[in-house]
Formats: C-alpha cells, structure tokens, sequence
C-alpha cells in the first residue's frame, strides 16, 4: 500500500513545510506531495490555496508576491506555536533536500505553472523520482507534450469507465480518484488498463479500511502513520 504524505504529514505539522516533510519521513512514508504554485517573478513555491492568507500571516494571491516577499511570511504559526517562524520552501529546495530520501509527487495547481514545473524536473534529473499530478486536464495534456516520459495522474472526482480509459489512452501512470468513489470492480479495471489507483481525500480510519477492501494502491494521507497502524492490526 503506497503511503503518501499528503502536504507532508499535514496532520501533524504545517503543510507543505520543511517540518512536515521531515515528519512525513519519520512516520516512513512512501513519497511526499506537495503542491505547486508560481509566484509574480516567476518562482516556483509550494502552497496548496491560491492565497497565503490561510497558511500564513499575509494576505492575497501567491501569483501577486515575488518570492522575497512570500520569504517573509511566518508559514508555520497558524498551524502551532511550535512551528511559528517555519518559511514558505521553494521546489527547488524541496528537490534539493528531499528527493535523494523520498519520492515525490508535484500537483500543480495552476497551468501557468506547468511547463516551469517541468523545465525544473528536468534540470535537476530526478524523472525517475517525481510524479507529475493536477485535477487540470489541460495542465497534464501540456506535461505529457513537453516531456511524455515523466509519470503522470490525473486527480479526479469522479472514478467511472470514461475517466479510467480516457487516462489510459493518454497514457498517465496512475489515476487518483477520490477514496469515497472507490470499489473494487472499477479499481480492478483501472489496473486491467495499466493505471495504478492512488487514492485522495483520506480524513478518518474507515476509509483506509476503503482503500484495502477494493484493492487500491495506495493513498495521499495527512496522517502518514495511519497506513501501517492498519496494516499492524493483528485482526488484518
């Protein structure tokens, strides 16, 4: 079952951090995602809203703010005391300092930042280590045209045939539905098809109990250390 700290292990620190990423690692997750944002100077920086204003002390968009000024917001406080002063990372650094120990898998959140994402990708030679993920179909279709080798999901809401097909003709590595759509028929297809079915939106146990019923591969999870509690229960 692949464990994928979702943000990092947001549930226990702030996500997409430093702190996180650490955790993540600690707990023994599989791969850390994160989320990919472009800021006005055309930085690349890891944050998951389209503002800082609820994961910061800022306010407004993160494609309004050069990198300098988003490296002055406190990242950490809103989440604990304990992480105040904790910095927005950039993907270069998450690359840097954490894609030697873990996998990683870049959701990009806006396709202005996709070929940027890529050039990066392919700059720091980690494509065998990177999965390139969106809930933009578009985003994902300009991926595959400027580098068709990296691994591909498409994060989707709706887990049905059309979408199942419509991935595997496009030639993605894995399909990301919600955990509430899953079962195992469609899970079974994914695979006949060649997708590997990793799962989002994990918030409680009973749906990792979800994920081995119908045989999925794994799951994003705020809370990495759940995945193998499940699966060191002696009842399992």
């Amino acid at each position: 079952m692949l464990n994928i700290a979702h943000r990092g292990a947001s549930g226990y620190a702030p996500e997409n951090t430093r702190a996180a990423f650490e955790q993540a690692i600690e707990m023994g997750a599989d791969g850390i995602e994160t989320d990919v944002r472009r800021t006005s100077d055309g930085e690349l920086v890891l944050m998951h809203d389209m503002t800082v204003s609820r994961t910061t002390n800022g306010n407004g968009p993160v494609a309004d703010h050069t990198l300098a000024e988003l490296r002055t917001l406190d990242a950490g406080s809103w989440f604990s005391d304990d992480f105040a002063g904790d910095r927005i990372v950039t993907l270069d650094e998450l690359i840097a300092d954490f894609s030697p120990r873990r996998p990683l898998i870049l959701e990009i959140k806006d396709p202005i930042a996709t070929a940027p994402v890529i050039d990066t990708i392919r700059a720091a030679g980690i494509g065998n280590r990177v999965q390139v993920t969106s809930f933009d179909w578009s985003a994902l279709l300009k991926a595959t045209s400027l580098d068709p080798e990296l691994a591909y999901g498409f994060l989707s809401p709706v887990f049905d045939n059309d979408i199942i097909r419509r991935c595997a003709r496009r030639g993605f590595a894995q399909i990301c539905p919600n955990v509430d759509t899953l079962t195992g028929p469609l899970v079974a297809e994914a695979h006949e098809a060649g997708l590997v079915v990793r799962a989002y939106g994990v918030v409680n146990r009973k749906q990792i109990d979800r994920l081995f019923a119908t045989g999925a591969d794994g799951a994003t999870v705020n809370w990495p250390d759940w995945i193998p509690d499940w699966s060191d229960e002696p009842s399992r």
